[in-house]
């Protein structure tokens, strides 16, 4: 795609489609997680054309503690600065209303913490069950000391994960919550 054509795209979609913000906004609403949803599919294919598959999938590029972060979206944006790809991925979040790629990466985030904290609520009490009875499998196993301890520090990590969910904003969590099976989808496309 030519240089002149992104800008051409880019510039309609600041006159026909105001920015969800400029900045990223105090609570999520569903336009917004909607034209996050229709963003993932037009960024989805570019990527397969790009063969730039980390920014869709945040393990792709073989690092699994970046889709543990808090922040995989903007992480995976971080490391697609710089790519042939990222220009058409801009117009691309320009034309579903996001300001640039940062503020569509802050608002991934932002969506899927609602998403983990909303599936959270739902599945909190069986989580903490089998944490427990994890732990106890760890403890009473044959494992060496080391093995138990590397094992309790997976947990933990987890477990401190899983907290950073919990203080999702319930606006956030409200405006994701319509969207539920829609993301879960995504995620296994």
């Amino acid at each position: 795609m030519s240089k002149f054509r992104i800008i051409a795209i880019a510039v309609s979609a600041f006159v026909f489609c105001p920015p969800v913000s400029a900045q990223i906004p105090d609570s999520l609403t569903p336009e917004i997680v909607q034209g996050f949803v229709d963003s993932i599919q037009d960024l989805r294919e570019i990527s397969k054309r790009y063969n730039a598959d980390e920014i869709m999938s945040p393990t792709a590029s073989g690092d699994k503690t970046m889709a543990q972060t808090a922040t995989p979206f903007s992480t995976a944006i971080t490391r697609m600065r710089g790519h042939q790809a990222f220009n058409e991925m801009q117009a691309t979040v320009l034309k579903h209303g996001f300001s640039d790629m940062q503020s569509w990466g802050a608002i991934g985030d932002r969506i899927m913490k609602a998403f983990a904290a909303n599936s959270m609520d739902t599945e909190m009490p069986q989580m903490d069950e089998q944490m427990k009875q994890a732990l106890e499998q760890i403890e009473s196993s044959d494992m060496t000391e080391e093995q138990k301890e590397n094992m309790r520090q997976m947990m933990q990590s987890s477990m401190q994960m899983m907290n950073s969910y919990e203080n999702a904003p319930e606006t956030d969590k409200a405006a994701v919550l319509p969207y539920m099976s829609v993301i879960e989808n995504l995620s296994h496309q």
